[in-house]
């Protein structure tokens, strides 16, 4: 395969860089099944991003993954008291990076302009990367709070044109999310999927110029 002209990588945050399946361990404390709780955690909170932006009634990444969570832990049926949801919910600050993360960004940057475009608000993105120690990587940290709607919308996407003074076509977007994938290769990016499970991809429109299952690969075939 011909190697990308590209002169920019931009990466989504929750799924991408971080695994968001790590919060399991914080629900824990609150729910007898905490891998099922946080699944539909994360499933009304992007629900939640998606209604929002359609209905044009935003509210930040951080309320919505409140709100999020009050549904859940009604959901589930549970007595969860104000000082255990503040835990809970502080979990999105303290994320884990998948493991082989932290070894590709050094490579990438090497080579390309790095950023991050995600939904979360930049306090959270903020302090999630320098948790993790990959803030250094990243010369752009871009929030969708700045145009208050969410990814998949097109404006979010355009932000990072603004940012980094870049054309559509000599940017990579690369994220794990497949409405992501589709969103971004709708706008005009190349894409690529971080495929880690291996599922299908959702028959949303173009597909993205890559497939890889890690940073390792991605680092390998660009």
């Amino acid at each position: 395969m011909a190697r990308l002209r590209i002169k920019g990588i931009v990466f989504d945050m929750y799924g991408t860089l971080v695994d968001v399946g790590a919060v399991a361990e914080a629900c824990k404390e609150v729910a007898p099944e905490p891998v099922a709780f946080n699944t539909q955690w994360r499933a009304k909170q992007l629900e939640y991003t998606f209604l929002r932006s359609l209905m044009r009634k935003y509210r930040d990444f951080w309320k919505v993954t409140e709100d999020a969570l009050e549904f859940v832990i009604q959901q589930f049926g549970l007595q969860v008291p104000p000082e255990q949801r503040k835990q809970v919910m502080e979990a999105w600050l303290h994320p884990t990076a998948y493991p082989e993360v932290e070894a590709a960004l050094p490579r990438l940057k090497e080579k390309y302009l790095l950023a991050v475009l995600s939904n979360g608000t930049l306090k959270m993105l903020r302090t999630g990367l320098e948790r993790t120690g990959l803030r250094p990587h990243f010369r752009w940290v871009i929030s969708a709070d700045a145009v208050k709607l969410y990814k998949p919308s097109p404006e979010v996407y355009r932000l990072a044109l603004k940012r980094m003074r870049l054309q559509k076509n000599e940017i990579l977007f690369v994220s794990s999310n497949s409405f992501d994938v589709a969103g971004s290769k709708n706008f005009g990016f190349k894409v690529c999927w971080i495929n880690r499970p291996g599922i299908p991809l959702d028959p949303l429109g173009p597909k993205p110029e890559l497939v890889v299952k890690s940073f390792d690969e991605l680092v390998e075939t660009i």
